[in-house]
């Protein structure tokens, strides 16, 4: 074949690529408008967002295709979790704007900050009237209520999005002003709020505590938990719950004493590990290109979620640890755990090493565990 035939050839194939693209394209977004009749349907029903058993039959379906088509299975199952991606999060603001309790006045204190502003629009979605206070003059997109107190008096249930470090302040002047509805806080950390919460009670303040496990850059609710932490009355409680009640995210009560020691291994642990990655990677004394262009699979999904933490706000995470009383036998159980597996390998003993992994396997399926989904 002449040169130019090849260019001829070439061209031709690649402009049968192109439109086969679009094609690809026109049917995804097809399939993205039927996903959202379905969404409607779903929420007009009360059904839940997820069907693991239909999702399975999905993947399986598309894998049995890949291989009739002489595709590898592999290749049906990664588009099957694509598109059940893509179906989730057309249908997730469909079913979590669902709210089966009272439409209520909610004032979000530091509203104008991230997570107040995604609970602000949240809410305001679900069909409740939203005010915002905020010191910032940055814009939060719903009303401002001139002081504290004029917001205090209005609302049915106050939310405080703001700073670990002040909410334990942000709750007392709130409760100087003898609010009349439920006041909320939802600190990643609940342990230095604890005797305050206590003596706000005893004052007649209705306060309750609750935790999102997520951060204002959630799309979706769906996989994600909001822990209700329970101390104080149950009705008041169940105020904060029934938010969440009707949408796709799991609802989790945990004893407000416990919730720190959880949230150590959950938030803090996994926060530490993926910091001292990052650290220990700058230590070593390779740049990341370096790495990456040598790396396997293991290194670039650690990476990509130590990056993402590496992202973060170093003075909320900061707060994290330092406001967590269980942090230093968090620390002692890592450098532990490290050192454990220092002296196997110094020491050329394989079978304790062998010893450790049987043990975090084992653990990782213990009676208990958590099945994986179908799907992310």
């Amino acid at each position: 074949m002449t040169r130019p035939d090849f260019e001829d050839a070439l061209s031709k194939h690649r402009r049968e690529i192109q439109s086969l693209d679009g094609e690809i394209l026109r049917l995804i977004a097809k399939r993205g408008e039927i996903a959202h009749e379905i969404g409607m349907l779903k929420r007009d029903a009360r059904i839940p967002l997820r069907n693991y058993e239909v999702e399975s039959r999905v993947v399986t379906r598309l894998r049995d295709r890949a291989r009739e088509l002489g595709l590898d299975g592999s290749v049906g199952e990664e588009l099957a979790v694509f598109l059940i991606r893509r179906a989730v999060e057309t249908q997730s603001p469909l079913v979590d704007s669902l709210h089966d309790g009272d439409r209520r006045r909610v004032l979000v204190v530091g509203g104008c900050g991230g997570m107040g502003r995604w609970v602000s629009r949240f809410l305001h979605v679900q069909g409740h009237t939203v005010r915002v206070h905020d010191p910032a003059d940055a814009e939060g997109g719903f009303p401002r209520v001139s002081t504290l107190a004029e917001g205090a008096a209005w609302a049915e249930l106050t939310l405080l999005a703001v700073p670990i470090g002040a909410t334990a302040a942000a709750l007392h002047e709130i409760a100087s002003h003898n609010p009349p509805g439920v006041v909320a806080e939802m600190c990643s950390v609940k342990s230095h709020l604890v005797d305050d919460l206590s003596a706000l009670r005893e004052r007649g303040v209705r306060v309750v505590s609750f935790h999102p496990m997520f951060g204002p850059g959630a799309r979706v609710l769906s996989g994600k938990q909001v822990l209700i932490c329970r101390a104080g009355h149950a009705r008041d409680e169940a105020i904060v719950e029934e938010l969440f009640t009707a949408t796709s995210a799991q609802v989790v009560p945990v004893d407000l004493a416990e919730h720190d020691r959880h949230m150590a291994a959950v938030l803090g642990m996994a926060h530490l590990l993926n910091v001292g990655f990052a650290r220990a990677l700058d230590l070593f004394g390779l740049s990341f290109a370096e790495l990456a262009a040598v790396s396997g699979v293991t290194f670039r999904r650690q990476a990509g979620t130590t990056r993402e933490v590496a992202s973060e706000n170093p003075r909320l995470y900061y707060e994290i640890q330092e406001r967590n009383p269980h942090t230093k036998e968090v620390l002692r159980t890592l450098i532990d755990a490290f050192e454990e597996i220092r002296r196997s390998v110094d020491e050329g003993d394989a079978a304790r090493f062998e010893a450790i992994m049987d043990a975090g396997r084992c653990f990782f399926e213990s009676e208990g565990s958590p099945p994986a989904e179908a799907a992310p």
